[in-house]
């Protein structure tokens, strides 16, 4: 029990350590444009809270995951294992660190005063369910882990092990996977839904944007900044390291919009890539792992508005619209190789 208990401690102390992740939060495009139409709509709190039922569910899926996920790396795994617990003190100590989370702690008193006590208890226990999945399967003897080995230092090409370094650091931010989710969900309303309506399509296609955005503020920084000392070291150009990343950014947007509206996807896609080329390059934001991420609101607004111009016409007008993104999306390149020379000799 002693053991326990400075376990607890020293999770508490962590806890405070990581109040600061709130903020990305606040700053992420996605969760702001949820706020924004939260607050738009009229009615009751019970009435905003079932209208916006399916973005909860969204966001909760993919969030609840990596709470559970973090906590297993939150203490030393090597340094656990030392200590005499059983197996049920384990999941005891593991329970209470994802409930120590401040995230969790912010969303479970959000719905305490929201929808009551009943909503916020509902949100434990689906908590509770998702984090004793995870640690059960954590635990599964074939589970694969990902080697070291596939990191950039190893590539064998240039190029292809930064869009390898792009796709590992990309998957670890719950932007994608939200974006993932509400791709598989809109997909699956087109193919199997009854008379589905052919105008949700273009705005599935825009969420969906709206979801990985805030990514293009940080291409530099998402794995809290290392990568950008490696790409220096590289004997490549700027604008072919840009390139590469924003093809590892758009490729996956237009695979997951492709039944969706593919000329809104993509437009609004280059367009968030322009706008977001500047803090990419000159703010030093880190962004830590399995989070989302948290960019600058005006350029946030910046990409939803131009971004959601850029795709709502290409999906009224035709490719025309498309092609001035690309071209919009040109001239950031060139744009973006000067900010990068600057940085090299600065």
């Amino acid at each position: 029990m002693a053991q326990i208990l400075a376990l607890l401690s020293l999770l508490k102390k962590l806890m405070l350590k990581e109040l600061g992740s709130v903020s990305s939060v606040r700053t992420n495009n996605f969760l702001f444009c949820i706020l924004l139409i939260l607050t738009a709509s009229g009615g009751t709190l019970r009435v905003k809270f079932w209208s916006t039922f399916f973005f909860q569910i969204v966001l909760l899926a993919p969030l609840l995951v990596t709470f559970s996920v973090d906590t297993q790396h939150r203490l030393p795994p090597e340094r656990v294992a030392t200590w005499p617990l059983t197996g049920r003190e384990r999941l005891l100590l593991s329970s209470v660190s994802f409930a120590l989370n401040p995230l969790f702690v912010v969303l479970f008193f959000g719905y305490l005063f929201w929808m009551g006590l009943a909503a916020a208890l509902f949100f434990v226990l689906l908590a509770l369910i998702v984090h004793t999945t995870v640690f059960a399967v954590s635990r599964l003897p074939f589970i694969l882990r990902i080697p070291a080995s596939l990191g950039l230092s190893r590539a064998r090409f240039e190029v292809g092990g930064i869009a390898q370094e792009m796709w590992r650091e990309l998957q670890g931010t719950l932007d994608f996977w939200v974006a993932v989710l509400i791709a598989v969900i809109g997909t699956l309303y087109r193919l199997f839904g009854r008379a589905p309506e052919p105008t949700a399509f273009p705005v599935l296609s825009l969420v969906v944007g709206i979801a990985m955005s805030t990514v293009a503020q940080r291409m530099q920084r998402l794995d809290e900044g290392r990568a950008l000392l490696r790409y220096r070291l590289l004997p490549i150009a700027g604008w072919k390291l840009l390139v590469t990343q924003d093809m590892t950014f758009l490729i996956p947007l237009a695979v997951m919009v492709s039944l969706l509206s593919l000329r809104t996807g993509v437009s609004f896609g280059l367009v968030a890539l322009a706008v977001g080329r500047y803090p990419s390059l000159r703010q030093r934001a880190n962004q830590r792992r399995w989070r989302f991420v948290g960019g600058d609101p005006r350029f946030g607004v910046a990409q939803v508005l131009l971004g959601g111009f850029a795709g709502i016409g290409a999906a009224r007008s035709g490719l025309w619209v498309l092609a001035v993104a690309f071209a919009i999306y040109l001239v950031s390149i060139f744009w973006g190789e000067m900010l990068w020379k600057r940085s090299l000799t600065a």
